[in-house]
């Protein structure tokens, strides 16, 4: 009845000049509980004009609506886009300036919020009020009539941001209505009879191969899984971070039989991540976490990378910004307190020898220099919690930070480091440290960081041959990021999924990105 009213008010005050305000007043009213800001809304129309002729202005805010409809963070914004589709005039102009306000107030709320909104969290019901710079933005943009540029930079300023959108809106949008053929067996190997036209189709839906390519293989198709699937199911795994064994185990069957509308939510929810990371200074480390790969940056050009080992998934790698600003050389390590709880002393009870072996030191708190003898100590009083001391690992061979630390200070105590164990970086996954990143080419990074530092080949070559701990500043400081981002496209142009191997699904242990 409400619409029909207002319906009947528009002819009706097409035959009056002017007509905005009290119309603008009545669609407001009428849209009072949809609306996510009334009364700033209502503010933005004093002079009476419609704000949204452009239809290009349109396209870019309706397109970043869609990509946060679509990565399922909130469901008022889902219902905002669909509501927006069938709508025209004044009633689309009302509620796109209320979308307007909307979203730019969460983008500016990413910062600190977005950890949790895009980590296992939901954007809540109602953002905060807007900032008052906020409001301010847009009133000039309505007032200069600039909405298509103001539009047009509601979008994350990173480069990996077109790439996912473009593949995000075309790359499976055949796929989003006819996905019931799913793969039932649980491993298949090479040459296994088997449900070769399921394999196939899994395969188009995840955009391995295109319409024509499964036209063909469906037309060789022997029912075997031969070779020449093999081939296509092994650079399958590649995109996925997965062994390329070629064997269709549950992990590659979680990938094959996830659904397109799935994979379109998470690209949608990686582009939502890259606002955590947008505003990053020109020199700076990336640590994406799930695809165990480190980046240094300088001035938009990649000059390092390097694979890296992260936290476990009971002592997951935390997000975090920080700098670094030193190289430790043959750094000292001081044990955190959980870590020798539940890492050291269990084998330092069962073997008197093991904290010896290891080079570990015996203190009574981090400023003293008193050492404590092992032989001192009852260890038969002593447990794992009532245990009163702490540990330090000497420099050395055997120390768990390698021959380099890089000085990252940050309230997680989590930093970049050398490692001894050098046989982990060929694994697979690299999920296996309590929390700090192990860096393979610490060596070259430590070389470059010098070298930029003004420092010669020769001071690098003193400082790593002394035996004591020695720390060199750097004369610019490195912003370093930590990410979780795991969708992305790489180098070969190829859409990239990573999973955070956490919780058992099916005999796999995988943590789906779920919001």
């Amino acid at each position: 009845m409400g619409r029909l009213i207002i319906i009947l008010f528009v002819l009706f005050s097409s035959l009056c000049k002017p007509i905005h305000a009290a119309l603008i007043d009545t669609y407001i009213e009428y849209y009072q509980e949809q609306l996510f800001y009334p009364e700033i809304t209502q503010r933005l129309y004093n002079d009476d004009t419609l704000k949204w002729k452009s239809p290009l202005a349109r396209k870019y805010l309706e397109n970043q609506l869609a990509l946060l409809a679509l990565a399922q963070l909130n469901d008022s914004v889902t219902a905002r886009y669909y509501q927006l589709q069938g709508m025209d005039g004044v009633e689309y102009d009302i509620l796109a300036t209320d979308t307007l306000i909307y979203l730019r107030t969460y983008q500016s709320s990413v910062s600190a919020k977005g950890k949790k909104w895009f980590f296992g969290g939901r954007i809540e019901a109602s953002l905060p009020k807007p900032q008052p710079e906020t409001i301010k933005g847009i009133t000039k943009a309505i007032e200069e009539r600039d909405l298509v540029s103001f539009t047009h930079a509601l979008r994350p300023s990173s480069d990996q941001y077109e790439e996912l959108y473009q593949r995000l809106f075309h790359y499976y949008q055949p796929y989003e209505d006819s996905e019931s053929v799913f793969i039932k067996e649980r491993l298949i190997r090479p040459n296994q009879l088997t449900d070769v036209n399921a394999i196939i189709y899994r395969l188009q839906v995840s955009g391995e191969i295109n319409h024509q390519e499964a036209d063909m293989l469906l037309r060789q198709s022997n029912d075997h899984y031969d070779s020449s699937l093999v081939l296509i199911i092994k650079e399958f795994q590649k995109r996925h971070g997965l062994k390329q064994d070629g064997i269709i185990g549950p992990k590659t069957l979680h990938w094959l039989n996830m659904t397109a509308k799935e994979r379109v939510r998470i690209m949608a929810l990686n582009i939502q991540r890259l606002r955590l990371w947008e505003n990053k200074n020109s020199n700076f480390v990336l640590v994406n976490i799930p695809s165990y790969e480190m980046a240094y940056w300088q001035e938009g050009e990649l000059v390092f990378t390097s694979k890296v080992i992260v936290g476990k998934p009971e002592r997951r790698t935390p997000i975090f910004t920080t700098r670094l600003n030193a190289i430790v050389f043959n750094p000292e390590w001081k044990v955190p307190t959980k870590i020798m709880r539940e890492d050291i002393l269990p084998k330092a009870l069962n073997n008197k020898d093991f904290l010896q072996s290891q080079n570990f030191e015996i203190i009574p708190t981090w400023l003293s220099k008193e050492v404590i003898s092992i032989d001192d100590i009852d260890w038969e009083q002593v447990n794992v919690e009532t245990f009163p001391y702490k540990l330090k690992q000497k420099s050395g061979n055997t120390n768990a930070l390698g021959r380099y630390k890089f000085n990252t200070p940050n309230r997680n105590a989590i930093y970049l480091h050398d490692t001894p164990s050098r046989s982990l970086f060929s694994k697979q996954h690299r999920a296996y440290s309590s929390g700090c990143i192990r860096v393979e080419k610490a060596s070259e990074f430590a070389q470059l960081l010098m070298k930029e530092s003004h420092f010669s080949t020769q001071d690098y070559k003193d400082y790593h041959e002394l035996p004591e701990t020695s720390k060199v500043s750097l004369d610019q400081q490195i912003s370093v990021y930590t990410i979780y981002q795991t969708s992305w496209v790489g180098e070969d142009n190829q859409v990239q999924f990573r999973m955070i191997y956490t919780n058992t699904m099916n005999g796999v242990k995988v943590e789906i990105d779920k919001n």
